[in-house]
């Protein structure tokens, strides 16, 4: 019976976490296209990578990506649904979080780090970048992914900056330049954003941000500060968002069953239930699950934004000895108040100091759809405004309204505007150095985009008035993989959100149809034995 209810809130949790980090795990690499970098072109990945842990007798071990036994889902599941069902029965949900925690904290043992946030038994990247150096031109011009920084996306983004300054100074000293350009990718962000801050940005001559954490990631920062919430209508457009067969006909089926379920408000139920029982037992499960997975781990406590970022603290230590995390909280501390906090101040600071301070933001998509502002625009875990540092945005198939263009008309800020009137850029940090890429989600990075982050370290003071080809607003086609300017013709990427119910139903019932059919048929005419 405790089985089940892990595997439930595992299958909540585990969506908000698991599956959730995973999709920050997965990196589509760019090739080394276009004309490639004058200077080296540092490249912060994001979270992710594979870590190893030291054995007892000087052997090493896998601890990330964790490894599931075959079937684990579904067979814990069928073990358990007595738990969940005598809990939604009786609403006494302990048993269920008793048993939701006993599933899911074992899976994490390897990759717990101490409560200051140091890494046990050695664990660690299982490569070094600095013994991975090729300083090598072609062309006489570096590969835009040559000299990329894996790191440990568990451990205190400080600690890695640290080790970020040795690997920069180990590629000046391997290629013989004096400055490097750099890219942080969503966490990958965060870690370059504290080198900055720690070491005021040395060697550093260009600064990209691309699809960037560092003002927080939506699902991490509600996780974290138990404000969960399932939005029907975002449950089923983010269908619409995956490939949940390879069976184009099957994907489209689940699809059509999604839709008619909502609309015949199935789904609404279905998220009203998890919604009303959710404020009654998060804080007696999902604090010390937290603090046994990625409540462990200070780097993800970058990804909390400043809004939730107190009620985040309140919520994952909610019971446990404050003394005994005090060294932990100093250390996220430093860098939320240090760096997150102070990001305009930083980033104009550096700008001022001669650093060219660039950002690439993607949109066309919903955050997930476990919080409250599914709608808002991003790419499924990072906002407009966070990751663009405050440009304002419509909601999802949504515009700016016709007085605030009118007003920015009438202040001459509508040359920010974007063209499809859902993004206002004069108000981020930024305005004239961050692009926006639009039908494009977060872990997928297109080959494409180097020649804008090639252009971005090439061209002196680079900026999105400066060339046609780039200006401030592209759209990414997925078909052929090419980032082009957004004209009207173009810009309207969302229709996969227009649902029809009556399409829907057609699809299932033809479905069912052809299943019914097809019994009937091999009843008729049974296969011949052979």
């Amino acid at each position: 019976m405790k089985r089940i209810s892990k595997r439930i809130l595992s299958v909540v949790l585990s969506i908000i976490l698991i599956l959730g980090s995973f999709s920050f795990v997965v990196h589509t690499g760019a090739s080394d296209e276009g004309v490639g970098t004058e200077i080296p072109l540092i490249y912060v990945v994001g979270t992710g990578g594979h870590l190893i842990a030291d054995n007892p007798d000087g052997t090493t071990r896998k601890i990330f990506p964790i490894s599931l036994p075959e079937n684990f889902i579904m067979d814990t599941v069928k073990e358990n649904i007595d738990v969940f069902a005598k809990a939604v029965i009786t609403q006494q949900w302990d048993e269920f979080c008793d048993t939701v925690y006993g599933i899911m904290s074992p899976l994490y043992a390897d990759l717990m780090l101490d409560e200051n946030g140091n890494p046990l038994d050695n664990s660690r990247a299982d490569i070094s970048s600095i013994d991975r150096i090729n300083p090598t031109k072609i062309n006489g011009r570096y590969g835009t992914e040559q000299f990329k920084f894996a790191y440990d996306w568990r451990v205190d983004p400080y600690v890695t900056a640290e080790k970020l300054h040795e690997y920069i100074e180990a590629v000046l000293a391997a290629t013989g330049e004096t400055e490097v350009a750099l890219l942080g990718r969503c966490l990958g962000d965060c870690i370059a954003a504290a080198y900055m801050e720690k070491y005021d940005g040395e060697y550093v001559a260009d600064y990209i941000s691309y699809a960037s954490a560092v003002n927080g990631a939506e699902f991490a920062s509600k996780a974290f500060s138990g404000e969960i919430y399932i939005d029907a209508d975002g449950v089923e457009r983010y269908v619409y968002d995956l490939e949940l067969s390879t069976d184009t006909n099957l994907n489209e089926l689940i699809q059509a069953f999604v839709t008619v379920l909502n609309d015949t408000y199935g789904l609404d139920f279905l998220a009203w239930s998890i919604n009303n029982v959710y404020p009654d037992i998060y804080l007696n499960i999902v604090p010390r699950l937290l603090r046994d997975t990625y409540g462990n781990f200070p780097a993800y406590w970058a990804m909390v934004s400043d809004e939730d970022y107190e009620k985040a603290k309140e919520t994952v230590f909610y019971g446990a000895d404050t003394d005994k995390y005090a060294g932990f909280i100093k250390v996220i501390d430093n860098y939320h108040y240090n760096v997150q906090c102070k990001l305009p101040e930083l980033w104009k600071g550096f700008e001022a100091k001669g650093i060219h301070m660039t950002n690439v933001t993607k949109y066309g998509y919903q955050t997930l759809p476990v919080v409250k502002n599914a709608d808002s625009l991003g790419e499924d875990y990072c906002t407009v405004e966070n990751a663009s540092l405050g440009a304002t945005a419509a909601t999802l198939n949504t515009v700016l309204s016709d007085e605030y263009i009118a007003d920015a008309v009438a202040n001459g800020t509508d040359r920010y505007l974007s063209p499809d009137k859902q993004i206002d850029a004069s108000t981020c940090v930024l305005p004239n150095t961050t692009w926006f890429v639009k039908n494009l989600d977060h872990k997928t990075f297109p080959e494409s985009l180097n020649i804008l982050f090639n252009k971005i370290i090439n061209v002196e003071n680079y900026n999105v008035f400066m060339d046609e080809d780039y200006p401030q607003y592209l759209v990414y086609n997925d078909e052929d993989g090419s980032v082009t300017p957004m004209v009207p013709d173009n810009m309207n990427t969302t229709d996969r959100y227009n649902t029809d119910f009556f399409a829907s139903l057609k699809k299932i019932i033809e479905f069912l149809f052809n299943l019914i059919k097809d019994a009937v048929m091999s009843k008729i005419n049974p296969a011949p034995v052979e």
